[in-house]
C-alpha cells in the first residue's frame, strides 16, 4: 500500500512538472503519454492490492470491534473509573448527562437497568442479549460518549476552566441586558453602529474595492500582479532597495566583547526593573537577597544553563539560595512588569523611531519559535517535522516595529498559533497595536473578525493568496460583466451574522474587560463538534473583513512591504532568541508551563535589555559625536539595518587566566595510572 501510494504520488508530481513547464503543447502530450504508460503496468499490482484490502475488509466485522473494546475496557476503567465518578457535571436534560448521573449514583456499579439510549442505535443492539449485561463493554461506551459530549459542548463541567459551557466564559447575560449600554461605552464600542448599518457600509466597501483593484490590474496601474493559464494571480513583492552600507554590527567594534552580566547591570542602574521581583509572600520581605543572585537566577533561566549548573559553574552563589529565590521572586507576571519598564523607556528613545514613517502608528507581528523539550511535558506535543520522535513547544512571541518584545507564551506544539493572537495584542492596554501581523498560521477568519472590533487592523501574510476565496454580497456574475479578473467565489451569510450580534458584542466585551483570556474562548468554541452559532457568526464576519484585507493586499504594494519588514522582525527576534537560549542543545529543561513560560520571559528580559543597551549605547555615540559626517553615516548604517545585534555580547562568560596556573600540582598520577591492571 505505501509502495502504491509513493508510485501515484510520484507519477502525478512528474505530470505536474510537464504541465507547468515551457515546452510546446505536443512534447507535453508526448511526456505525459509515456508517463501514464508506467501507471498502466503497474495497474495488474495496485488492481491485487484494492481485492486484498476488500477481502481483509469483509473479514473484520462489528462484532470484533466491540470484543476488542470490551477486552481492553479493564485498562481503560483503572484509569476512567474513579475520575468519572467524581466530576461534577452541569445538570441539563440531555441522555449523556442522565446516564452519567446514573453511574455516579451507582459508584459505577451498572447493570441492566442502565440507561442505554444515549448510544448510536448500533451500540444499542450490543445490549439487547437478555441473558448477559457487559458491563464492560458498557462501561467503555459511557466513557467514549462522555468524552464526545464534553468535546462537542453537549454537557459540562462545573467546577473547570477548559471545559465549562460557553455561556460561563461570556460576561454574565443578566449584567449584559441590564447595562448594555453602559458596557458598550466602557468597553468603547458604543460607536459600534447598528448591524443592519455596519453590513450596508461593508457592502459598499467591498464593492468599492472589487472596483478599485480590478481596474488598476485592467489599467495595468498594478504592474506586480499576473495570471496564469488557469486565470490564477501570480502576486509579486518587490523589496525595498535599500543604499550598500556597513553593517549595525560595526558601529560596536569598539566595544569587543560585552558580558551579558554586564548590560543586565548597565540597564539595572537606568530603569531599576529588579523592584519588580518582589517576594511573593502576602508581606512583602523588606531584606532583599543580593543583587548578583537575581543577575544569575535571569541568566541561568533565561540562558537555558538551568539553575543547578548555574550555582554549580558560579563562584559565590549557592543552589539553595538560588533556587530559594527563583522560587519566592520570579514568577510571570513579575517578570512582565520588569520587562515593561525597558519597553517603557525604549519608547521615550528618538533613536527607536527611526524606522518608523508614523510615532502614532503601531505595527506589531507574532511568530512561534520550536523548542524541543528535554523532559516530560503535558503542555509539550510532537511534531516530527521538527522533533523527530520528540516532543517540543512552541514559544509565542510578539514584537512591534520599535524591535519591542511585547509578550511571549509557551504553547504545545500541537496548537493553532492563531488561538493566542489575540492575547497577544490585548495583553498590555498601555501599549495599542494599530495593525498586527502573522504568518499563515497566525491567521483564521475568527481572527480578522476580533481584530477588526477591537480596532485593530490584522494585516496576515497569506500563503498561496491565489487559493484564498474571497466573497462577496454581488454575484460573481455581476463583476466578470464588468470584465474584471479578481473575483468572489461565495456570497456572505448576513442572518448569521444578525442573529449572533448581540452575543458578538458581549463575547468582545468579554475580551476587553479581561475577564478571560482570547485563547481560552476560542478554545472551547473551537472544541465543539458542530460548530457553535456564535464561532460561525464571527468567521462570516471575519470573511468580510478578510475580503477587503486581500483585495487592498493586492492592490497595495507599500502594505504588502510594510507586512513583510514586520515579519522579518519577528523572524529576527526568533534567531535572537535561540542566541540567548545557548546551552544545553537549545532544549527546555522544565516541564510544567508556569516554569517554560519563566524561562521564556527570562529570555524577553535580556533580550529587551540587549535592544535597550543598543539604543543607549548608539544614542550616546550620536551625542558625542560632532562630526556631521560621521554622524550621518551612522544614521545611514542605522536607517538601513536592525537594532537587534547581538554579535558583540558574550553570553557565554569568560575564562580567567589571570592565576598562574602552570604552577598548578597536577591531580593526576600517572605512573600508578600505567600501572593499573583491569
Amino acid at each position: 500500500l505505501s509502495n502504491s501510494r509513493i508510485s501515484y504520488k510520484e507519477i502525478i508530481k512528474r505530470i505536474d512538472s510537464v504541465v507547468m513547464s515551457a515546452i510546446p503543447d505536443t512534447e507535453k502530450v508526448i511526456q505525459i503519454d509515456q508517463l501514464l504508460l508506467e501507471y498502466r503496468d503497474q495497474q495488474p499490482q495496485e488492481d491485487i492490492l484494492e481485492t486484498t484490502v476488500q477481502q481483509n475488509l469483509e473479514e473484520i466485522s462489528s462484532v470484533d470491534y466491540y470484543t476488542i473494546l470490551e477486552d481492553e475496557s479493564l485498562k481503560l476503567q483503572n484509569r476512567v473509573a474513579d475520575i468519572m465518578r467524581h466530576l461534577e457535571f452541569e445538570a441539563n436534560e440531555t441522555n449523556i448527562y442522565k446516564s452519567i448521573a446514573h453511574y455516579q449514583d451507582k459508584q459505577g456499579n451498572i447493570s441492566k437497568t442502565s440507561p442505554i439510549n444515549f448510544m448510536s442505535i448500533k451500540d444499542q443492539e450490543q445490549f439487547n442479549d437478555d441473558n448477559k449485561f457487559r458491563k464492560s463493554l458498557y462501561k467503555s461506551l459511557l466513557y467514549y460518549y462522555a468524552a464526545d459530549a464534553l468535546r462537542a459542548g453537549v454537557i459540562s463541567l462545573h467546577p473547570s476552566y477548559r471545559y465549562l459551557s460557553l455561556e460561563n466564559y461570556l460576561y454574565p447575560y443578566d449584567k449584559w441586558q441590564q447595562n448594555k449600554n453602559s458596557l458598550l461605552e466602557e468597553a468603547q464600542l458604543s460607536d459600534m453602529p447598528d448591524i443592519n448599518q455596519l453590513l450596508d457600509g461593508f457592502k459598499l466597501e467591498i464593492d468599492n474595492h472589487y472596483n478599485k483593484t480590478n481596474q488598476n490590474i485592467n489599467t495595468n496601474k498594478n504592474v506586480h500582479i499576473k495570471f496564469d493559464t488557469k486565470n490564477k494571480m501570480i502576486l509579486n513583492t518587490p523589496k525595498v532597495e535599500k543604499p550598500d552600507t556597513k553593517s549595525v554590527s560595526s558601529l560596536f567594534v569598539e566595544c569587543k566583547y560585552v558580558p551579558i552580566l554586564k548590560i543586565l547591570t548597565d540597564i539595572q542602574h537606568v530603569v531599576n526593573y529588579l523592584k519588580y521581583l518582589r517576594h511573593l509572600s502576602v508581606k512583602d520581605k523588606q531584606i532583599l537577597p543580593d543583587v548578583k543572585v537575581f543577575y544569575a537566577a535571569i541568566l541561568g533561566l533565561g540562558c537555558n544553563i538551568g539553575i543547578s549548573k548555574m550555582a554549580n559553574v558560579s563562584k559565590g552563589i549557592s543552589e539553595d539560595v538560588l533556587a530559594n529565590l527563583v522560587n519566592w521572586h520570579l514568577s510571570v507576571d513579575n517578570l512582565r512588569l520588569a520587562n515593561q519598564i525597558i519597553l517603557e523607556l525604549i519608547q521615550k528613545l528618538s533613536l527607536s523611531h527611526m524606522h518608523t514613517k508614523d510615532r502614532q502608528l503601531l505595527h506589531t507581528s507574532s511568530d512561534g519559535r520550536k523548542i524541543k523539550v528535554a523532559t516530560d511535558s503535558l503542555n509539550a506535543n510532537r511534531s516530527y517535522k521538527y522533533f523527530g520522535k520528540d516532543m517540543g513547544i512552541v514559544n509565542y512571541s510578539f514584537i512591534d516595529n520599535l524591535d519591542r518584545m511585547l509578550y511571549s507564551t509557551a504553547i504545545s506544539s500541537a496548537e493553532r498559533e492563531s488561538t493566542y493572537v489575540i492575547d497577544g495584542v490585548t495583553y498590555d492596554s498601555a501599549i495599542r497595536s494599530d495593525m498586527h501581523s502573522t504568518d499563515t498560521h497566525g491567521y483564521t477568519e475568527v481572527v480578522f473578525a476580533i481584530m477588526h472590533l477591537l480596532g485593530i487592523d490584522f494585516a496576515p501574510r497569506i500563503k498561496n493568496l491565489k487559493r484564498a476565496t474571497l466573497y462577496s454580497f454581488k454575484s460573481r456574475s455581476h463583476y466578470e460583466a464588468l470584465g474584471y479578473k479578481v473575483l468572489p467565489s461565495r456570497y456572505f451569510n448576513e442572518k448569521l451574522i444578525i442573529e449572533q450580534w448581540d452575543n458578538i458584542l458581549r463575547l468582545i466585551t468579554t475580551i476587553k474587560f479581561g475577564e478571560v483570556n482570547a485563547s481560552q474562548i476560542f478554545k472551547r468554541l473551537n472544541s465543539y463538534s458542530k460548530q457553535h452559532p456564535l464561532y460561525c457568526a464571527l468567521k462570516e464576519l471575519g470573511r468580510i473583513i478578510k475580503t477587503i484585507f486581500i483585495l487592498r493586499y493586492i492592490d497595495d504594494v507599500e502594505l504588502r512591504q510594510s507586512i513583510e519588514k514586520q515579519l522579518n522582525k519577528i523572524e529576527l527576534s526568533n534567531k535572537f532568541a535561540k542566541a540567548i537560549s545557548f546551552d544545553n542543545n537549545h532544549e527546555m529543561q522544565y516541564s510544567s508551563k508556569e516554569d517554560q513560560e519563566m524561562v521564556i520571559n527570562c529570555q524577553m528580559l535580556i533580550q529587551n535589555s540587549i535592544i535597550l543597551w543598543n539604543e543607549l549605547y548608539l544614542s550616546q555615540k550620536l551625542v558625542n559625536t560632532d562630526d556631521l559626517v560621521e554622524r550621518a553615516e551612522i544614521l545611514s548604517i542605522l536607517g538601513n539595518g536592525s537594532i537587534q545585534s547581538w554579535g558583540h555580547i558574550n553570553f557565554s562568560g569568560e575564562y580567567d587566566f589571570t592565576e598562574s596556573i602552570d604552577l598548578v600540582i597536577s591531580m593526576f598520577d600517572l605512573d600508578k595510572i600505567l600501572e593499573l591492571q583491569i
